[in-house]
């Protein structure tokens, strides 16, 4: 059998563990570094990379750069999850530099970061997003053919393309909103099931997961519960799911 794929996240500090035990809980293993002099050589050694904007250091725009050129260079996947983007203009601009010069597998946004980057004029505020952007589908599919590349943004819908085939998923609880975190984690899943199907299919698995996981913890006391058991209920669909394929 296949080593656990080893998903390499620079990622958001707030849901690091969170990240990372979702990652272990659905069969992969993680190395979280945000170590510039060591970038390269982690992301030479893993099987997909998650570049998440959410909490990005001083060095950012050198320390995403460097572990996506080595991921390009070795045909590794990339997801690239801009929580935040078109919030603070610093964030905006790494972005903005990473996608003119790398090709991502994914790009993850919510509704507003999706529209900040696709023209929707609705910048978010904060790094979460309260409103429904109108016409996500068509932003989100707009900005797969300008990225050429699988493009979702999450919602009360999640709207995915590839900019030719599009898919709206729907379902989950209305506890999620007093989560932080969980869509970080969908950040990595995602990268996870990159290392095993195409972009489309890894993106559209992780998206019927968390929504699964989502409405069966949806029974939850309150939301700190909630997260608990969304968190068995991913492991339980998540194994289940592994043990079908």
């Amino acid at each position: 059998s296949m080593a656990r794929p080893l998903i390499y996240q620079i990622t958001n500090g707030v849901s690091a563990q969170l990240q990372a035990d979702c990652v272990a809980l659905l069969g992969g293993s993680s190395v979280m570094s945000g170590r510039l002099a060591e970038a390269a050589e982690i992301a030479a050694a893993s099987d997909a990379l998650l570049i998440n904007i959410g909490t990005p250091p001083d060095n950012a725009e050198e320390l995403y750069r460097t572990a996506a050129g080595a991921a390009a260079a070795n045909n590794i996947p990339v997801v690239l999850d801009l929580v935040g983007y078109g919030f603070s203009k610093c964030r905006t601009e790494i972005a903005d530099a990473l996608l003119a010069e790398f090709r991502f597998s994914v790009i993850k946004g919510n509704g507003a970061e999706i529209g900040a980057l696709c023209g929707a004029g609705t910048a978010p505020r904060g790094v979460s997003c309260d409103s429904e952007i109108a016409e996500a589908d068509r932003l989100t599919e707009d900005c797969a053919k300008k990225f050429g590349c699988v493009v979702y943004s999450t919602g009360e819908t999640d709207h995915l393309s590839n900019g030719e085939k599009s898919f709206a998923i729907i379902g989950g609880s209305p506890l999620l909103r007093g989560t932080s975190g969980i869509g970080c984690a969908l950040g990595s899943a995602t990268a996870l099931f990159c290392t095993r199907d195409e972009p489309l299919e890894a993106a559209r698995r992780a998206l019927k997961l968390f929504r699964r996981a989502a409405a069966e913890a949806g029974e939850a006391a309150g939301p700190y519960s909630f997260r608990i058991k969304f968190m068995d209920m991913l492991a339980k669909f998540g194994s289940l799911e592994n043990e079908v394929k």
